[in-house]
């Protein structure tokens, strides 16, 4: 689990603390230079309060005579929330919620080595939960492409010989030469670019390109789909027109063949 510590060596930023007899316009110069919303009070090293911009938009008003010499003692919160190395950022944001507080330093052994917004938990989390998701949408594809791996060996190693061996007992039947075809393309990796391409391929132009592959001829193309000979050819020649190919030689293989 992510703690301080971690967060600690990354970040790896000075702390500024100022003592309680800094001045109001000494502290809130040290906060605009740094550009830090808090600043820890301490005295001989020892933490014993917190002055942030929300302790001066609440205290400034209950002073009677407002003056940019005034210690920070009197503007600071007195009773400070901590967190040690050990703690998590889960820690921090339960603390932070539960006392509303936007700061906590981090102390060890007493000292201060480190202060903690509750920018730096929200962003952490956000991190953390985008890398659980990356985790999660990785193991989701390992496990499609180990399914993919399965029905691919079960297609190859089982199915196919069994219908290869009725095309050749029944050569006069293209439907196991149509099946066979269909298996072929269960297992491959060509008829996923075919359906995901650019070239925005309509099903039943995919479904010709893969019997043109597998070397059917027009009239063979018209009665395995069940279409007449005049739609092959209008679906042959949008095929030709979405490949850039209609005033060009070669066939539709050949330019679909960098698909392989």
């Amino acid at each position: 689990m992510f703690t301080l510590k971690t967060f600690l060596l990354e970040k790896k930023k000075a702390v500024w603390t100022v003592t309680p007899r800094a001045t109001l316009h000494e502290t809130l110069k040290i906060m605009d230079e740094k550009n830090i919303g808090a600043l820890p009070v301490a005295e001989e090293g020892k933490l014993i309060g917190i002055f942030s911009e929300r302790d001066f938009a609440r205290r400034a008003t209950s002073v009677k005579q407002l003056s940019m010499k005034l210690p920070i003692s009197k503007f600071m919160t007195k009773k400070v929330r901590f967190v040690t190395p050990e703690n998590t950022m889960e820690d921090c944001m339960a603390i932070m919620t539960t006392y509303r507080v936007r700061h906590l330093p981090i102390l060890e052994k007493n000292k201060i080595i480190g202060i903690i917004t509750i920018g730096d938990v929200v962003k952490n989390m956000i991190q953390e939960q985008k890398f659980i998701l990356r985790k999660v949408l990785d193991s989701i594809e390992e496990g499609k492409n180990h399914l993919r791996m399965n029905i691919r060996f079960n297609v190859e190693q089982n199915i196919l010989p069994l219908v290869q061996a009725q095309a050749k007992k029944y050569p006069g039947d293209s439907s196991f030469r149509m099946l066979e075809e269909h298996l072929n393309q269960i297992s491959s990796e060509y008829y996923r670019k075919l359906v995901t391409s650019k070239f925005n391929f309509t099903p039943t132009e995919i479904s010709i390109i893969k019997l043109i592959k597998a070397n059917y001829r027009e009239k063979e193309i018209s009665e395995a789909l069940n279409i007449s000979l005049s739609t092959v050819k209008k679906h042959k020649y949008a095929i030709r027109g979405k490949l850039g190919i209609r005033n060009k030689s070669g066939n539709i293989t050949t330019h679909l063949d960098f698909m392989d």
